[in-house]
């Protein structure tokens, strides 16, 4: 039997495109899926981020609100999560627990160096006419010092085990500038995408993550929409842009 790096390299073709009804059904079947994820495993941090993103995008906007919550106490450095939340509060009418929310959020990305996800928050911010929090940018370009780096950022915290310290690099999900990969974890771009923006250590949860997912949602690696599937997971856990 193949190994999941093989699998992962074979070929995915693109499924036609749905129909409103179709979609909704999908939707549905996600949502599903999602809040066994959740249920199965309460500290199931890419479950419960999972489902609030998708009952967002159903407009369910309270219950949206209630799972990307319990994501960030389960991992409150998902700078994502904060993001999502604060639109899920904003469109439930809870327009200054958002603010609080975003307001959290961009400091947190800020120091991550999650820079998308920041600007992000920043842009909604602005919008309902708040302050925006002190950059770590900007305070190291006041006072000349490091403190806004990614190696300041990471606040002197001991990098993963495994991997390499190598300058401009920082782990997209945990912050970190070490930990990383001496060479691709598996073949092609998404390998490599790993490699330039994910530590070691990061990686090791997502494979025990993966299986999770694997057993959890029932996927069959050899089948390319269920490799799209792990793929839409693992993205979502390492916070990498797909």
């Amino acid at each position: 039997m193949p190994g999941l790096g093989e699998l992962r390299n074979a070929r995915i073709d693109k499924p036609a495109t749905a129909s409103p009804g179709d979609r909704r059904m999908d939707l549905n079947t996600r949502i599903a899926q999602f809040e066994k994820m959740a249920a199965d495993d309460p500290n199931n941090e890419l479950g419960h981020f999972s489902l609030g993103r998708a009952y967002l995008e159903a407009q369910r906007f309270e219950e949206a609100a209630a799972a990307l919550k319990r994501a960030l106490d389960v991992n409150p450095q998902l700078s994502k999560a904060y993001d999502l939340l604060g639109e899920a509060l904003e469109r439930a009418g809870q327009a200054d627990l958002a603010i609080e929310v975003l307001t959290r959020g961009v400091t947190v990305a800020d120091e991550r160096g999650d820079i998308k996800a920041r600007d992000a928050m920043i842009d909604r911010l602005r919008a309902a006419g708040a302050d925006v929090p002190p950059l770590r940018a900007a305070a190291a370009a006041r006072g000349g010092g490091a403190g806004g780096t990614a190696a300041g950022a990471a606040g002197g915290m001991a990098g993963p085990a495994g991997g390499q310290t190598v300058e401009g690099f920082q782990c997209s999900r945990c912050g970190r500038p070490s930990g990383k990969h001496e060479k691709p974890p598996f073949k092609g771009a998404v390998g490599q995408k790993i490699m330039d923006h994910v530590c070691v250590s990061c990686f090791r949860e997502w494979v025990m993550m993966g299986t999770k997912v694997i057993n959890e949602l029932g996927l069959v690696m050899a089948n390319p929409r269920d490799q799209a599937t792990y793929d839409s997971y693992m993205f979502e856990f390492l916070q990498l842009e797909q």
